[in-house]
């Protein structure tokens, strides 16, 4: 029998000035409790499957309370055990490639290292179901604004098929506006003051990059969680799913169509949830909504399928799923969705200086910035890169290194 297992939020001291809606809101932890925290998803797939465990922690605190040196398994009806080690990333993998198969029962079993005992009800494999269709177009709507909309279909004869879940991961190419196959070293540093003020003087040295800089990769995984249901559908169709929206270009240095100027992938995981699985999710990520915490309607309590065996306390929060999953990726460009070039990602700060400023005679005493030695700053202190050098002229320009 399912254990109701009440998620306990940390209590928050919220200090509201009746004068002013805009003062800040001082929020303080004034109690707590230490529990476990479990995310676990087992899919068909054949692979190291993977349990993620950690602590609840302090509102006040930023980092992440993990559970370590934990003895972690997965247990079947027919009478296999799987067992998990933890890795360098802290999270539990199994020892061995397994998948989870139709009609046979799977339990996660977790003994902690304060001899705590956790074990969850028997999960068995949901239904099988793939996408048939992801797809990119742009679109212009009263919610989102201009922008390009990733959708998902998933045509499903199955009736017992109804919850969804889905994950996705992006991965963008990015060509550097400015690419200088030469590299500038400046050292010796020496600063020098007189009358007019300080001088420096330093050595210089170019050098051919080994690295390529020119082109890089960036990835990101979506972080919010994406549900759907066909159980108020006249079939048991998924259409038009929205997964991913890409706003149209519009501001400088922010995500957003900016990343199709060259090309764009996306993976779209869809997992096939029971309706406690679903349920779950679906509270959690309405209790991770500020808006629906603070309304007059809750969105109620998070049920765990997880208990403790041998102790008084019977906190858990967290979730075994035992869920069929299928993926997709398409790739595509700004080209394909039929929308003008966007601007780079990032806008470049350029500037150009002169090496031999404020060093001849004539205008040392000329009260302006010493170039020379912003020059030297910029770059050895503010990770700004050569892009262009005139030898006649000695007119530096470097440009704000950008991280993929």
């Amino acid at each position: 029998m399912k254990n109701n297992i009440y998620m306990f939020l940390t209590l928050i001291n919220f200090i509201l000035l009746p004068f002013s809606c805009r003062e800040e809101i001082a929020l303080e932890t004034e109690t707590f409790e230490s529990v476990l925290v479990v995310e676990a998803t087992i899919t068909n797939e054949l692979k190291r499957q993977e349990v993620k465990i950690s602590r609840t922690f302090l509102l006040e605190d930023s980092e992440q309370i993990l559970e370590n040196n934990a003895d972690v398994s997965v247990t079947d009806s027919t009478g296999n055990s799987f067992s998990f080690s933890q890795n360098t990333d802290s999270v539990y993998v199994s020892d061995i490639a397994f998948e989870a198969l139709p009609d046979i029962e799977y339990t996660l079993v977790i003994n902690t290292a304060d001899g705590k005992t956790y074990s969850s009800n028997q999960q068995t494999l949901t239904p099988i179901s793939q996408i048939d269709n992801l797809r990119a177009e742009f679109v212009d709507d009263n919610v989102n604004g201009p922008g390009v909309q990733v959708f998902v279909d998933s045509n499903n004869p199955n009736s017992d098929v109804q919850y969804f879940r889905y994950e996705y991961e992006e991965t963008y190419k990015i060509i550097v506006p400015f690419n200088n196959l030469i590299g500038v070293n400046f050292t010796n540093f020496i600063e020098v003051g007189d009358l007019c003020g300080k001088h420096v003087f330093y050595d210089v040295e170019f050098f051919e990059k080994t690295e390529e800089e020119g082109t890089c990769f960036s990835s990101n995984k979506n972080l919010n969680i994406l549900q759907t249901t066909s159980t108020n559908l006249s079939d048991n169709n998924i259409l038009r799913f929205p997964i991913r929206f890409l706003a149209d270009d519009v501001e400088d240095d922010i995500i957003d169509t900016s990343i199709l100027r060259e090309r764009y992938s996306i993976k779209v995981r869809q997992y096939i949830q029971n309706i406690e699985a679903y349920n779950y999710y679906r509270i959690l990520s309405l209790l991770g909504d500020t808006e629906s915490v603070l309304s007059e309607t809750q969105p109620g309590f998070l049920e765990s399928n997880l208990t403790v065996l041998n102790a008084d306390s019977n906190r858990v929060i967290g979730f075994f799923e035992v869920a069929s999953v299928s993926e997709q990726r398409v790739f595509f460009n700004y080209q394909d969705v039929n929308i003008p070039l966007p601007n780079y990602i990032f806008s470049c700060d350029e500037r150009i200086y002169d090496f031999n400023d404020n060093i001849d005679s004539s205008n040392m005493c000329d009260d302006d910035e010493n170039e020379r030695n912003s020059l030297y700053l910029f770059v050895n202190n503010e990770y700004y890169k050569l892009i262009n050098y005139d030898e006649e002229t000695d007119i530096y320009k470097i440009a704000k290194q950008e991280m993929c």
